[in-house]
């Protein structure tokens, strides 16, 4: 009897480890642009929380401390008028004249709000008022966290894109770390309240404009960049304050995600 046998072709064991190959090459090549992408809105949505809080924050404070904004509030007070005199020349023994009293009511603008209780401008310590302000108005799992406290909240080391060393937070800003795992820190210096957050704390990657970035506080409580001028985001600058200057503002343009360089 005779068997009619027909064999099916296979791939080979090199065709395999060919494709194989190729398919680990276009992985290397095409995980790391679609997790970088992925990192840039998770980062840049906790941004936007943290930025959130930071608003909030400062207007309930204005309101608390029934403040115009965050540099003035009105302060009512009586004031005494000069005693009139009588027609001979005397006045009363009261200091009033025979219509009445003549205290009146004035309104004074003297500097409070957020100005005075928070940003530390009034104190003996530009960082006593940011103390005041951080650790009443947030929800936090650690205070007094960053380069003259523990430091447990701030990276010892932040770096450039291009990784630059930046050093870490700056002297003289009190920070502290909040539920969400964010590094809020706060300075009264160069006459506004300047703000560094590191949306994820003491993770990586710690890179200025990718994950940390620096602003300041308006008088009515809003978040601006240090310098609006987006194109000197990660362009120049020996410290993070310096280096993100104008990357904030580059993320709040571009819909809350990184964009691409």
């Amino acid at each position: 009897m005779l068997f009619n046998l027909k064999f099916k072709k296979a791939f080979t064991l090199a065709e395999i480890l060919i494709t194989l190959a190729i398919i680990g090459v276009i992985s290397v090549m095409v995980i790391p642009i679609f997790t970088n992408s992925y990192n840039s809105k998770v980062l840049g949505t906790q941004l936007k929380k943290v930025c959130t809080q930071i608003t909030l924050a400062a207007r309930n404070i204005i309101a608390d401390e029934h403040a115009q904004d965050v540099i003035e509030k009105d302060e009512i007070f009586e004031q005494d008028e000069e005693p009139d005199e009588n027609e001979d020349g005397t006045t009363t023994e009261d200091g009033t004249t025979e219509e009445g009293d003549d205290q009146s009511t004035e309104q004074n603008t003297v500097q409070g709000g957020f100005y005075l209780s928070s940003a530390g401008a009034k104190t003996s310590s530009s960082s006593s008022g940011a103390e005041y302000f951080l650790n009443k108005y947030f929800t936090h799992l650690k205070v007094n966290c960053g380069p003259d406290g523990s430091g447990s909240c701030v990276a010892s080391q932040y770096t450039s894109p291009n990784n630059t060393n930046l050093g870490t937070i700056p002297s003289g800003f009190y920070c502290i770390r909040t539920t969400n795992s964010a590094t809020i820190c706060m300075k009264y210096e160069d006459s506004v309240t300047k703000v560094i957050v590191d949306v994820n704390g003491t993770n990586g990657p710690n890179t200025a404009g990718f994950d940390t970035f620096v602003m300041y506080i308006t008088n009515d409580g809003d978040l601006k960049d240090l310098d609006d001028n987006t194109e000197h985001c990660n362009k120049s600058g020996s410290t993070i304050i310096q280096n993100a200057a104008g990357c904030f503002a580059k993320i709040v343009n571009n819909g809350w995600v990184m964009p691409k360089n």
